[in-house]
């Protein structure tokens, strides 16, 4: 009775619940996910935890509102010398104005006597006392006014840089003026502690009707600031949590990748029974049963290869019985001219020409059967002999020759004069290069030539063919050693030949333990063999 009263929601819960479960378990994404969130989190609270014990309090000096303040001076200077330049008057009544000592250093009670040898300015004060003084005392009352009020050091000098006025304990008569024209454009930079930077400042002036230069410069005033720094160990202390958490974490899913990469070795040495375990739901498991399953299909794929190479065989080897039947038939020919049965002798060399021609060709079909069968089969013992590479090419290009005329073609070989000399079935062997010639000269664009070449290199000998072609495609390339492969028929189909010419030219290669390759660039075909000299033979 209770079961029956228990809330449906309860039975929802525990489903979406093990949904949950089972989606975590079958993703190694969510995995990952969550495996990153849970290290990142216990990484920041690493870092959290640990900055209060890594706080250090450092000490800035802090030179902005001292430069300001030169600026700002050096400014004000260069306003007073644009007033002296309009109305100088109202200039020294400012200055008289604003400074006690000005005014009672210049300001007379009486109208002064006017002095010949010397600049005077005469400037009336309330109608009753006058100002007076030089221009060049005023010049240098502004400079030293500027001198006592900021400590700074003042200097007016012409457009040659020589220095015409000076503040006091300036004892400079010459500057640089692009020097300090680029000291002018620095930027201060954040000095740290107690380092002193001297500021400069320069503004070009109206000075007795000549171009000038007002040159400022001095140590500005320094505000410290105290400023809290945690430092880089809290972080460095969370990323090395982080790392410790993940490798934990992901540890056991790296050993199930690690057997799964061993397990891949395995197969791949040719241990096609070993089989990996299988630990999880997620792709890792996913992957594992996948290689074991394609592990037992290559297994099965093998042995069904086998079979079907023997039965395709054994097929090549009846159908080359039967290709003798229609020797009956062609034999047919010789009976109507043993008969008589011609109009006269024209038709009776016809005759001759079609029965020998078809017996011959049906004959060498045959042949060429029988061989590629004996060599796929791998059971011809070689006849090894030691020949010379070179003169064999020689004479097989002489025997060829007459062909190579027929078809507008001719050879050009690079041999050298000393005897290649190997160990090779020699019958094997020239019926192996005559395919590869005879080849060259059926498919050689006319008029052509075909270029032999033969070197001897460290561990191999290569022999190379090539030779001007009609365009083909990778595919066709790609299928030159293929059994009973010809090129388009629609090219070729005048060209003799059952397509097993270059496959029983690879078979006799590779029984010698050689290579050969096919290569094609711009119209022009080279077919590359190369034997090996180092090779141990039985």
């Amino acid at each position: 009775m209770n079961n029956k009263n228990q809330s449906p929601s309860s039975y929802r819960k525990g489903s979406h619940s093990g949904k949950l479960v089972h989606l975590v378990k079958t993703s190694i994404r969510i995995q990952l996910i969550m495996a990153f969130a849970f290290c990142s989190l216990v990484s920041l609270f690493v870092g959290f935890a640990t900055s209060p014990f890594f706080v250090s309090e450092d000490r800035r000096l802090d030179f902005t509102e001292g430069v300001v303040t030169i600026e700002e001076s050096a400014r004000d200077l260069v306003k007073q010398f644009n007033q002296m330049n309009q109305d100088i008057n109202e200039l020294v009544r400012e200055l008289g104005d604003q400074d006690p000592d000005f005014k009672s250093q210049f300001l007379q009670p009486a109208p002064p006597s006017v002095k010949e040898e010397n600049d005077w300015l005469i400037v009336p004060y309330n109608g009753k006392a006058f100002y007076q003084i030089t221009k060049n005392e005023l010049i240098q009352y502004l400079i030293n006014t500027l001198k006592q009020q900021n400590n700074l050091k003042v200097l007016i000098t012409d457009s040659d840089g020589k220095v015409v006025y000076k503040s006091a304990g300036a004892h400079d008569t010459q500057v640089n003026l692009s020097e300090e024209m680029k000291s002018a454009k620095k930027t201060l930079g954040e000095k740290m502690h107690d380092e002193q930077p001297i500021i400069t400042r320069m503004y070009p002036i109206t000075n007795a009707g000549g171009k000038g230069y007002l040159i400022v410069s001095g140590v500005p005033k320094a505000t410290s600031v105290y400023e809290k720094e945690t430092g880089v160990t809290p972080y460095l202390l969370g990323l090395i949590a982080f790392i410790l958490c993940y490798y934990f974490i992901t540890k056991r899913k790296m050993r199930e990748i690690e057997e799964i990469a061993l397990g891949l070795t395995e197969i791949a040495k040719g241990n096609l029974h070993y089989r990996i375990r299988e630990k999880s739901q997620d792709e890792v498991g996913s992957l594992a049963t996948n290689i074991n399953y394609m592990a037992f299909e290559l297994t099965e794929m093998m042995e069904r290869q086998r079979h079907t190479e023997k039965l395709k065989d054994e097929l090549i080897t009846n159908v080359s019985h039967d290709l003798r039947t229609p020797l009956t038939s062609i034999m047919g020919y010789m009976r109507l001219v043993k008969d008589h049965h011609y109009i006269n002798q024209a038709q009776l060399d016809e005759y001759v020409d079609i029965a020998y021609g078809k017996s011959e060709q049906l004959k060498n079909l045959i042949e060429n059967l029988f061989d590629f069968t004996r060599l796929t089969y791998e059971g011809i013992q070689l006849k090894r002999e030691k020949v010379s590479l070179n003169q064999m090419l020689r004479q097989l290009m002489d025997e060829l020759d007459p062909i190579t005329k027929d078809h507008d073609v001719m050879f050009s070989s690079t041999l050298p004069k000393e005897p290649i000399l190997m160990e090779v079935d020699p019958n094997q062997m020239v019926r192996a290069l005559e395919n590869v010639l005879t080849n060259a000269i059926k498919y050689s664009t006319p008029p052509g030539k075909i270029h032999v070449h033969l070197v001897k290199n460290e561990r191999s000998v290569q022999i190379s063919v090539s030779n001007p072609c009609d365009s083909l495609s990778e595919e066709e390339v790609a299928r030159l050693f293929d059994r009973f492969y010809r090129v388009d028929p629609s090219r070729s189909s005048n060209k003799s030949g059952a397509g097993l010419g270059l496959a029983i030219t690879k078979s006799i290669i590779e029984l010698h333990q050689g290579t050969i390759r096919v290569e094609y660039k711009n119209q022009v075909i080279q077919i590359i063999i190369e034997l090996p000299l180092d090779e141990e033979h039985e």
